[in-house]
């Protein structure tokens, strides 16, 4: 049996370092080498057959990982195997086999370093050898692939893995989620004209953007921020729309932070992306519980987003937050939490504020009988503040609107726009064409209405801290700051 101590003698017997890249040049090595799938497979055996039962019984994550990666130099360092690299007459040295074989058993394989760049938002592949990334938010092509089909679904396995479900010929769609947490959809090969399996990977950002960053970037202004920082203190119920990987759960997550620590907040996301707790001297100081649901067509659990939304209501919330509402009973949900007392905030796909509402009233009426009119009445009086959130062409994420919801008019919405980004121009790249920028201005163009200035002195705000936004802008314009 291969010890622990036996593996620290090998590694001291060895000067791996030493040993450069070989350039393949006699026909007998590439035959008498082995391929990295190989390798992968002899070193599983090895890991097999020489961890003891202390390591099969031992239950921290980092501690296997730990010996599983010491198991791995031994079995280069004692097995010395010759291995090709993928596609090229070339064969790894030991230290390149070393991490090679770390990347493929204990990691993501070609997707590893993509993964731990906190820069990439977003990883997708249509097959073996196309893969892309966002980075910035704007898409490029992976300087890595996978090296077959067999590869890509082993892979695709073990980023699926901790969700517990298999992607198969009979269940060729998976929504799932890695041990990271980030949201993975893959389909099987049986689906595809090309016979290729497929994925899209989203991350989401380890570390809390704090409001100084996004204005660095120019997502919103100073005023901007300040306005919105006003409505979750002063108990206003606000939507985040946008498009996909716009931003919405960011923004919102940096709203939320603004409710008073007392106030007990419940959220419902799939997966949980929001980062709500705080702490101090390690002490929880805000009463927040969180939720993460699980899919509707999921049948291993009732905690689907709509009867955790329902249950979250007998749980004494003074603020509801389901992470996207999107099915009718959903948005019915909500606009019950607003009808008996609760404030909530959100995000939903939208164009823009007066779709987001229209949106909201089409999917509720699916679930209810209401006339059009009274429903859009009740949406309109819970619904106080939208947010439009966009990506735009140079990759930049910004708030493009921000609109006070007043009321409606048989069926029309009444939204007073306070303030909006008006773009200029944009500028490309001359080489290669691409937008590198693009250029334009935020500006208030409206003022907030007196019942919110009456509800946000209710809440404790004082008037200062509101008096610019209750005043129509001048007409010579506002310089904003950033």
């Amino acid at each position: 049996m291969l010890t622990i101590n036996k593996i620290r003698e090998l590694q001291e017997n060895y000067m791996l370092d030493s040993k450069p890249n070989v350039k393949v040049s006699s026909e007998n090595i590439i035959e008498t080498s082995l391929t990295l799938v190989d390798a992968v497979k002899k070193c599983q055996s090895y890991i097999a057959a020489n961890s003891n039962q202390a390591f099969r019984e031992e239950r921290s994550e980092t501690e296997r990982l730990r010996i599983t990666k010491e198991l791995i130099d031994a079995y280069v360092w004692e097995q010395k195997p010759v291995v090709q690299r993928p596609k090229i007459r070339e064969i790894f040295n030991w230290n390149e086999l070393r991490e090679a074989l770390k990347d493929e058993i204990t990691n993501y394989g070609p997707l590893t370093s993509a993964i731990r760049d906190e820069t990439i938002d977003e990883i997708r592949a249509n097959g073996p050898y196309a893969v892309f990334i966002e980075k910035d938010g704007k898409s490029e092509i992976y300087e890595r692939h996978f090296n077959d089909n067999d590869h890509m679904e082993r892979i695709i396995a073990k980023l699926i893995g901790v969700s517990k479900v298999r992607l198969t010929p009979k269940n060729p769609m998976v929504n799932a989620r890695t041990i990271e947490g980030y949201r993975v959809n893959a389909t099987h090969s049986s689906i595809s004209p090309y016979n290729e399996p497929a994925f899209v990977l989203r991350k989401f950002s380890k570390r809390e953007l704090v409001p100084e960053e996004m204005m660095k970037t120019k997502s919103f202004s100073k005023n901007m921020y300040t306005l919105l920082s006003l409505i979750p203190k002063a108990d206003l119920s606000w939507i985040t729309v946008g498009g996909t990987g716009s931003g919405k759960t960011t923004l919102n997550e940096l709203l939320v932070r603004e409710i008073s620590a007392n106030s007990r907040i419940i959220t419902i996301e799939n997966p949980s992306e929001m980062r709500l707790i705080r702490r101090e001297n390690n002490k929880i100081v805000n009463d927040v519980l969180q939720y993460e649901s699980v899919p509707d067509d999921d049948d291993s659990s009732p905690a689907t987003m709509e009867n955790l939304f329902i249950n979250a209501l007998r749980q004494s919330p003074h603020w509801i937050g389901p992470g996207e509402l999107r099915t009718p009973g959903e948005f019915a949900t909500a606009l019950r939490a607003a009808q008996t007392g609760h404030y909530f905030f959100t995000t939903l796909h939208a164009e823009g504020d007066e779709e987001a509402i229209y949106r909201f009233l089409t999917s509720y009426l699916m679930t209810s009988h209401e006339p059009a009119h009274l429903a859009l009445r009740n949406i309109c009086s819970a619904v106080k503040f939208v947010i439009f959130q966009e990506k735009l062409a140079d990759g930049s994420r910004k708030v493009t609107s921000i609109s006070e919801v007043l009321g409606a008019t048989d069926t029309t919405p009444i939204m007073q726009q306070i303030y909006k980004f008006d773009p200029i121009d944009s500028i490309r790249d001359p080489v290669t064409k691409e937008v590198v920028k693009i250029i334009g201005n935020h500006k208030r163009v409206g003022a907030i209405s007196k019942k919110t200035q009456e509800r946000m002195i209710k809440a404790g705000i004082e008037k200062n801290r509101f008096a610019l936004f209750a005043t129509p802008p001048s007409q010579e314009g506002e310089v904003e700051e950033y």
